[in-house]
């Protein structure tokens, strides 16, 4: 099919009408630049700002290990009833929370039965006593009668061979021979009689220093739970638990108080098991109670736990701390801390103030202009570098050390747009020197 045929004319008329359209859109694109509203120009950016820097300095501060634990009393009791009786009498000046002194009173039991066993022992050790007596008279007795034995013995095998010899000599007949060994017999039996009582006085002895024995033994338990009965604080401290009634009856082993001693605690802090290399025993240690505002305390690593949780990825040291017991910020054994490890890094770092460094990039100031640089974050240190210029109590260690005299700028927080042209004000040039120990913020924030 073929196209239908468009004239000249009419060519030339719609390139005129396109044309026109055309210029009238310059036009009033002209006309709308031209008339357009000014802003009003701000005489205060003509000036550049000025902004806090310092020089960053390569230097020692220790490395923190943050961890939390929970504060143990290093000696504490649990004071049990060593024997079950009823209770006759309480200590009127007991009551929990009350100062303890080791040996004070506390809780008297009925001993009256212990008392009547430690009397039945006492009198059947007077029974045993008396019987030993009896036995040492009649083993003296059989002890003459024995001897009395053996001379008749003897006499009667003198006439025994005496009759022997005459009946040899057709002097006696057989009936006397036979009449005299009959009383050689008789003889014989009652010598080894009585030496068979003799021999029995040994083990009745025996017997006897058994029972007795047996008597004391029994005496001095009765003895001892006639002292159990009166219970006693075996430590110094403050009574954290009594609940006990006059009239009430405890049971052997049942727990009647618990005595805390707060002078001396313990705190097994929990750190990251990537610090076992770096912490040691006497590394320095601040310790801040969670949600209180009671101040820092200081103390050391004393002991370091040889395996690590493979579950929690942590490890466990210990410090321990003495502290008088009325203090009023005293450690109490339960509380929650956070703890702050020191432990030497021999490697210089670069640091700088926390406010300094945000989203891993830092303002450097270069010819009068702000330019961002990327850092690499190691680890945060808390607590105030001497002579830095900078009231800062948090800072941030660099992975990888900038050059020294790198012009920063100390807050890299603030609205100005890297390219901006800034007037430094230069603050002193941080130095090595590092205040220990380290504080935290007001708002208890510890990076």
């Amino acid at each position: 099919m073929e196209a239908p045929h468009i004239s000249m004319r009419t060519r030339l008329i719609r390139a005129a009408i396109s044309a026109g359209l055309l210029g009238g859109s310059l036009v009033i694109l002209v006309v709308l630049a031209r008339s357009r509203p000014l802003p009003g120009l701000n005489d205060n950016q003509v000036e550049a700002q000025t902004i806090a820097v310092f020089r960053a300095k390569k230097m020692q501060v220790p490395r923190q290990w943050v961890g939390y634990g929970t504060v143990k009393s290093i000696d504490s009791a649990d004071v049990p009833a060593r024997v079950g009786a009823t209770v006759v009498e309480i200590a009127a000046d007991i009551n929990v929370g009350s100062a303890i002194v080791k040996g004070q009173f506390l809780v008297q039991l009925d001993d009256q039965d212990f008392r009547r066993m430690m009397d039945s022992a006492d009198q059947q050790l007077a029974v045993i006593d008396a019987q030993l007596g009896s036995l040492m008279v009649e083993e003296s007795g059989l002890a003459e009668r024995l001897k009395l034995a053996k001379e008749d013995g003897q006499l009667v095998r003198s006439d025994e061979a005496r009759v022997r010899e005459a009946v040899a000599s057709q002097a006696a007949v057989q009936r006397e021979l036979d009449r005299a060994r009959q009383l050689g017999i008789v003889a014989d039996r009652a010598e080894l009689l009585l030496r068979e009582a003799i021999n029995q006085i040994t083990p009745r002895r025996a017997a006897l220093h058994a029972q007795d024995e047996i008597q004391k033994s029994m005496r001095d338990t009765a003895r001892k739970n006639v002292e159990r009965c009166r219970i006693t604080s075996p430590i110094a401290g403050s009574l954290q638990r009594f609940d006990l009634e006059v009239g009430e009856n405890v049971l052997s082993g049942q727990v009647v108080a618990r005595v805390v001693d707060v002078s001396k605690v313990e705190i097994p802090i929990r750190l990251a098991a990537s610090a076992r290399g770096s912490v040691r025993v006497g590394d320095p240690v601040t310790i801040d109670v969670v949600g209180q505002t009671i101040r820092s305390m200081r103390s050391s690593i004393v002991r370091i736990e040889p395996e690590d949780d493979p579950v929690e990825r942590t490890m466990t040291v210990y410090a321990e701390m003495e502290q008088a017991a009325d203090l009023e910020s005293r450690l109490a054994p339960g509380a929650f801390v956070e703890a702050f490890v020191e432990s030497a890094d021999a490697t210089m770092r670069t640091v700088l103030p926390r406010r300094a460094v945000r989203a891993d990039r830092v303002l450097e100031l270069v010819d009068g202009t702000l330019r961002g640089r990327p850092v690499v974050v190691s680890h945060a240190f808390v607590g105030l570098i001497a002579d830095s210029g900078v009231d800062d109590r948090e800072w941030i260690v660099l992975q990888n050390a900038l050059e020294d005299g790198t012009i920063l700028s100390v807050d890299g927080g603030r609205t100005i747009s890297t390219g901006a042209r800034v007037r430094a004000a230069e603050l002193t040039t941080p130095t090595a020197a590092v205040s220990t120990p380290p504080a935290r913020t007001e708002d208890g924030a510890a990076r």
